[in-house]
């Protein structure tokens, strides 16, 4: 009787779930913002339609409102209901990024019908205007970004980043999010660099370069491919580059000082001289200790002045030091020491040897 009733109940309970066919409800992937007339958010969304065909039917559409609540109403006026649980990438132009953006982040935070690994990109130029040009991408726009910042992430130079990091890191003391940068060029879009916060806002941004020495000096990292020029003329690909990344940090209360320890391992692929000695692989990696250890020092003096903390080095102070006291080291943090040890090892170098 009791397993009767349980069969009973399930079979209720499933008549109570609203079906959703994907053949007839838009899948939204991605929404870009940008600053509206008057004060207002003009949101720019692409919806995306799949036929019984398998084919793509991809519109976009625009609305303004005060808020990112108003602005899921105007655009709740459109045909059929939007399913979000799809939802990719969120973009900010970088306008609307330097007002802040916790907001809009906020009300997809608090939605549970959100996905969970939602990208948050900043654009150089307007988001909605991005979003509307459809390129040559087939999947559209929205899967074409999705793909394009995971895959970044993974087998690229890029830090890891999502809307939970961004929430994560603006919320927790001594640290600050960070974010990539699209820009469209031409006929496609292409990853320039990092967007830089102090808590919601955006204050600076890195180059490529400069993205790629932030994600081997944050944290422990496997990075894809780099280019390296040396001293000479010649450059040196290398490839699966591992760093070991260690922060002490002494006296975190009271007279602050802070050690970044690196340790980097690579393979070189490709070399543009004549032979590849044993000379040369110690001068490539030394030529990578410098680089390193100079775009780390600029990086660390620019967050300084900045008063930002993208390598959470206050949060390595906490976690290092008793009692620690937070708004005594906001007071001493633009002062204080940071020295940087790079340590560089060459694997292999494969049949270039």
């Amino acid at each position: 009787m009791k397993y009767c009733s349980l069969i009973v109940l399930c079979i209720l309970l499933t008549g109570c779930v609203a079906e959703e066919i994907i053949d007839e409800v838009p899948i939204l992937f991605i929404v870009g913002y940008d600053n509206g007339k008057e004060g207002k958010i003009k949101g720019t969304i692409s919806l995306q339609t799949f036929d019984p065909n398998q084919e793509v039917e991809t519109r976009s559409f625009e609305a303004e409102a005060y808020t990112s609540k108003g602005l899921r109403n105007q655009l709740s006026g459109l045909p059929k209901p939007i399913s979000i649980g799809k939802m990719a990438v969120l973009l900010f132009s970088e306008d609307m990024a330097e007002e802040g953006i916790i907001d809009v982040l906020d009300s997809f935070l608090r939605d549970p019908a959100a996905g969970r690994l939602i990208y948050v990109g900043v654009v150089e130029g307007s988001a909605g205007e991005l979003i509307k040009n459809e390129f040559q991408y087939l999947q559209g726009i929205g899967p074409f970004l999705q793909n394009l910042i995971k895959q970044s992430i993974e087998y690229g130079n890029m830090p890891q980043n999502n809307i939970h990091l961004f929430d994560y890191k603006y919320y927790g003391d001594g640290m600050d999010p960070v974010v990539p940068i699209l820009k469209k060029e031409k006929t496609e879009v292409k990853i320039t660099g990092l967007a830089l916060f102090e808590d919601e806002k955006m204050v600076g941004k890195l180059n490529l370069d400069e993205m790629f020495m932030f994600a081997l000096i944050n944290k422990s990292f496997s990075a894809g491919l780099y280019e390296l020029e040396l001293p000479d003329g010649e450059y040196a690909n290398l490839q699966k580059i591992k760093s070991k990344v260690k922060y002490k940090v002494k006296n975190g209360n009271t007279n602050p000082s802070v050690n970044i320890s690196i340790k980097l391992n690579g393979n070189i692929v490709e070399y543009t001289g004549d032979k590849l000695s044993k000379e040369t692989k110690q001068e490539i990696a030394k030529t990578l200790e410098r680089k390193v250890k100079a775009h780390g020092d600029e990086m660390v003096k620019k967050f300084q002045e900045l008063g930002i903390d993208p390598f959470s080095i206050g949060d390595h102070a906490r976690s290092q030091t008793r009692n620690f006291d937070f708004k005594k080291w906001y007071d001493r943090y633009p002062d204080v020491p940071v020295t940087i040890d790079v340590k560089v090892n060459i694997g292999e170098s494969g049949i270039i040897d």
